[in-house]
């Protein structure tokens, strides 16, 4: 049984705080004896809730940058549960992002703060696992967004739909773009936050229909889609 102890998210917390510690995303459960375990270690992956994320953001720097759009999807038991997107108010967007994106400082000028969209991405998300494509780029941007807002950081589960895609089903490339022709997902439009999103959720099912039978439970399939590291080669004498 895996133990709460042996998260490297958590060097910064007591095990004493559970209940922060769900807060900021963790599905934790109590054992017996005081311990404490990850629900997804249970939780069978028919049954977890996955929220399918994607943002569009001023630049790639999640310290100096800022997200101008979030989308995502709520995703259980083969079906889309609920949705999520907002653009979010900034005061400058770089002509590049406005000619890759569309989104001008038009379309962001009434909209909500960063504070009260990460809000409520919050209560959407809840400790639902978070996934998108080339998942640490979304995952940490959002959750230094969090931290400097003041709402902590994300602790939520994550997994990437591009390492899933390479584990179940041969494709020349794996980026988003290719594998929406390549798998001949329908969608509106591109580097928008909900529509890339959602294009996601295509990419998910086809990797869904292509796992292994022994993988069962969130964890398994967390760990499964993991790349394997590589190794290094040995130095000639």
């Amino acid at each position: 049984m895996r133990r709460i102890q042996q998260l490297k998210e958590l060097e910064d917390y007591e095990i004493e705080d559970v209940e922060t510690i769900r807060l900021l995303g963790l599905p934790l459960i109590e054992l017996e004896e005081d311990n404490v375990a990850l629900e997804t270690t249970f939780t069978p992956i028919e049954n977890q809730r996955f929220c399918i994320v994607d943002i569009e953001t001023t630049g790639s720097n999640s310290k100096t940058d800022n997200i101008i759009e979030v989308g995502a999807i709520l995703y259980q038991g083969g079906k889309v549960c609920d949705r999520f997107e907002s653009f979010v108010h900034v005061e400058h967007i770089p002509e590049n992002i406005t000619y890759l994106t569309g989104i001008s400082l038009k379309d962001v000028q009434e909209a909500p703060s960063i504070e009260n969209v990460l809000e409520k991405f919050r209560l959407f998300l809840k400790d639902a696992v978070f996934v998108a494509h080339n998942v640490n780029f979304d995952y940490y941007f959002i959750s230094d967004s969090m931290q400097r807002c003041g709402f902590g950081p994300l602790l939520n589960r994550r997994l990437c739909s591009i390492d899933l895609a390479h584990k179940t089903f041969e494709a020349p490339k794996y980026g988003l773009g290719f594998l929406i022709e390549f798998l001949n997902i329908d969608v509106a439009t591109r580097h928008r936050a909900y529509a890339d999103a959602l294009a996601t959720v295509s990419v998910v099912e086809k990797s869904f229909e292509n796992l292994p039978q022994n993988i069962i439970t969130t964890e398994d399939l967390i760990n499964f889609a993991k790349p394997q590291p590589r190794r290094k080669k040995k130095e000639k004498n």
